[in-house]
């Protein structure tokens, strides 16, 4: 699950656009240049690539503030009133040193109000000044619904705070999720083994237990509630595959040529490869989730893992004869 999301600063927009080059989701390409929150799976790619500097990552949750001494808020509070006083001097006398000396005291009282406990979305500071606003009387024009706003998303971010915080039993679920989707794959690895060896009975054996993890895994990904509408699990499906060939598979390639294990490289070269052509098909059918298609099949490499819409000549990642592609 990504820790960050892009945001576009677009006052520092240069419109090279690296970031619509780079970005493996789309993300960075949107009418009114907001990248988009839902889609962006949090890689930097479009952050490395910005030559103006212009985005950067922000993360979803922010880290607790330390805690800060009464005595010293007090004194902060006595010089960030110093410092505004100072900014509305200088905003009042011409000439660039004026309007240099107004800009720094600016900056010097935001950052004492953020030091205070302010400007921070979580902080309990930020609620009661937030809660403050409505309680008095305010003139016309005022920002009424966009305060009540900021403080639903303050209450959201603390329920969120707090379920993160606690091992849950959707933490036990998903824990059971992976350990019996591991062991559907051990088991079937077992049983193909088995065939090999000529043990057909130990074979089934392994089978049908492999079958029974998968019922205990979708049962306990369901009640979990991570099956959603068709558009956002190709969504997911586009951000886990996207993950593996861009973060997750490149390091284990280059370790394992480290240590001259060849079996390793080929495994996880093959696997990155198929998971970037499965990102792309993923990402396909949630363009044209909608639109009226005629029926599509797919076809699949038993060696690689690689999908293909048609039956190749031979796989184009590990070059097996196409006439071994299993259809769906």
């Amino acid at each position: 699950m990504a820790t960050k999301y892009a945001v576009r600063n677009i006052r520092l927009c240069t419109k090279d656009c690296l970031c619509l080059y780079v970005c493996p989701t789309g993300a960075s390409n949107t009418e009114n240049s907001i990248i988009d929150v839902d889609t962006c799976i949090g890689c930097g790619d479009c952050a490395d690539a910005c030559p103006s500097g212009a985005i950067s990552m922000v993360p979803f949750f922010y880290p607790e503030q330390q805690e800060v001494e009464d005595n010293v808020v007090i004194a902060m509070r006595k010089l960030l009133h110093s410092k505004s006083d100072q900014e509305n001097i200088a905003a009042a006398l011409p000439g660039k040193l004026a309007i240099a000396i107004e800009k720094s005291n600016h900056i010097m009282a935001e950052e004492l109000l953020r030091e205070s406990g302010y400007l921070l979305p979580q902080t309990e500071n930020s609620k009661q000044f937030l809660l403050s606003l409505l309680e008095k009387d305010q003139p016309e024009g005022f920002p009424r619904k966009t305060v009540e706003m900021l403080l639903g998303k303050y209450e959201k971010y603390q329920e969120e705070k707090l379920m993160s915080e606690k091992t849950t039993t959707y933490d036990n679920l998903m824990t059971a999720f992976t350990g019996e989707s591991e062991a559907n794959r051990k088991y079937t690895a077992y049983a193909e083994k088995a065939e090999k060896d000529g043990y057909s009975n130990a074979a089934k054996l392994f089978r049908a237990a492999a079958d029974a993890e998968t019922i205990h895994a979708i049962s306990h990904f369901k009640v979990a509630g991570n099956v959603r509408t068709t558009a956002e699990n190709l969504k997911d499906g586009v951000e886990g595959e996207t993950y593996e060939y861009t973060s997750m598979y490149p390091p284990f390639v280059e370790l394992a040529e480290a240590e001259g294990n060849t079996q390793a490289v080929r495994s996880f070269t093959y696997a990155m490869k198929a998971e970037e052509v499965h990102a792309g098909l993923y990402r396909e059918a949630l363009d044209n989730l909608d639109a009226e298609a005629e029926e599509i099949f797919y076809y699949l490499c038993p060696v690689c893992g690689n999908i293909e819409k048609y039956v190749p000549d031979k796989c184009k990642i590990c070059g097996v004869s196409g006439d071994k592609f299993i259809k769906y």
